[in-house]
């Protein structure tokens, strides 16, 4: 997790929000009109020809029609985050030929109703419905044909309909336009601008199971073990303390954080085991010093968790100081001093287990802002 990604001001309570939540809410930022008309862009200009085809009875008339594909639209559907209503104009010109020769102009309007839906691995598609001749809209002026010609109108729109159906099909089934349509966000995630997925076809997943995916993508052991690097080095010193009876002694460490292990729970894709483990020189005084060296390992439980508005938090659970393992080796010994170990042992587990706890309290340093990544994409 880098410095740019990190929230900065966090919040001390966070609200908790489902992987299904967070993987809705994930599509409703990532998905806005704007990228879905960047998505069908290519579609504005293209050329479409219908025809020669036979009309009428026995096919005694003849239409071609040509024109153009103008630039679509996108508007959000009302009460629906992931659905879009999406209208691609045409203008064409229609050539019929009965006996002599019209030419008229006619607009044409499909309407079309676009979902955001995830897919396997972790992708983000825009699903176009295949076009039926129900979708498109074929504005005609009847004065333009005159009397002579009105008869012809159904059998025109007809034709025409099923042909601009079939070729925006065509388009929109073209392997780049659906590539186009197509965002691997689990590239995205490890920095490859690149999207791998060359698929056609998808296998459709829910949004609770892409948030899932999400997060097992995004928080790995290889991030969490990297993001732990920084702990290995650093200082550590405890004490004074005082113990025994009367408090007799003094007990004082000081040490290092050695490198941190991660490991992952097999139970559980989206939690870790971290174990920091501390190397310490300890001390304890009674009338004169008497030397330790101290092994200690804290056991940490990592959980990658999802936050309002859109965030991943990597939530630390408290230590129980029972579970700070503390082991003592002696480095000369005084017999005077083997019945303050026990009392020693629970005061260093104590003081550790507290410093942790609250070290660990700040989740800024482990918080990333994922609409602020998206936003800025």
């Amino acid at each position: 997790m880098t410095e740019s990604n990190v929230v900065e001001d966090q919040p001390s309570e966070l609200t908790w929000i489902s992987y299904e939540d967070f993987g809705r809410r994930f599509f409703v930022e990532a998905v806005t009109t704007d990228r879905i008309a960047a998505a069908v862009a290519g579609m504005a200009g293209k050329g479409m020809k219908i025809g020669p085809s036979k009309i009428g009875p026995g096919g005694i008339a003849g239409i071609v029609a040509e024109g153009t594909i103008g630039k679509p639209t996108i508007s959000r559907r009302d009460g629906d985050d992931v659905r879009f209503d999406l209208m691609v104009p045409a203008s064409l010109v229609l050539s019929l030929r009965f006996g002599q020769q019209v030419r008229i102009e006619a607009s044409v309007e499909i309407n079309l109703e676009l979902s955001a839906r995830a897919a396997a691995p972790l992708l983000i598609v825009i699903d176009i419905p295949k076009v039926t001749h129900d979708d498109v809209k074929l504005v005609v002026r009847a004065e333009a044909l005159g009397a002579a010609w009105e008869w012809l109108l159904e059998p025109i729109g007809r034709i025409v309909r099923f042909e601009v159906a079939n070729r925006l099909n065509a388009m929109l089934s073209d392997p780049a336009s659906v590539r186009g349509r197509v965002f691997d966000i689990g590239a995205r995630i490890d920095d490859n601008g690149e999207q791998r997925s060359t698929n056609t076809t998808f296998d459709w997943i829910t949004y609770e199971e892409f948030g899932t995916r999400f997060f097992q993508h995004a928080v790995t052991q290889a991030r969490i073990s990297e993001g732990a690097k920084d702990l290995a080095g650093r200082k550590i010193e405890i004490g004074p303390l005082k113990t025994g009876p009367g408090d007799m002694a003094s007990v004082s460490a000081d040490g290092a954080v050695r490198a941190p292990r991660t490991d992952p729970r097999s139970d559980n894709p989206v939690e870790f085991d971290l174990t920091v483990p501390l190397d310490l020189d300890l001390v304890i005084s009674i009338a004169r010093d008497n030397n330790y060296k101290a092994d200690i390992a804290i056991p940490l439980v990592l959980t990658a968790r999802a936050a309002e508005p859109l965030q991943i938090v990597v939530d630390v659970a408290q230590v129980d100081p029972d579970d700070v393992d503390v082991e003592l080796k002696s480095k000369g010994l005084s017999a005077s001093v083997l019945g303050l170990i026990g009392g020693v042992k629970k005061q260093i587990r104590e003081q550790v287990a507290a410093e942790v706890n609250n070290q660990t309290r700040d989740r800024s340093s482990r918080t990333v802002d994922v609409a602020a990544r998206i936003a800025s994409a």
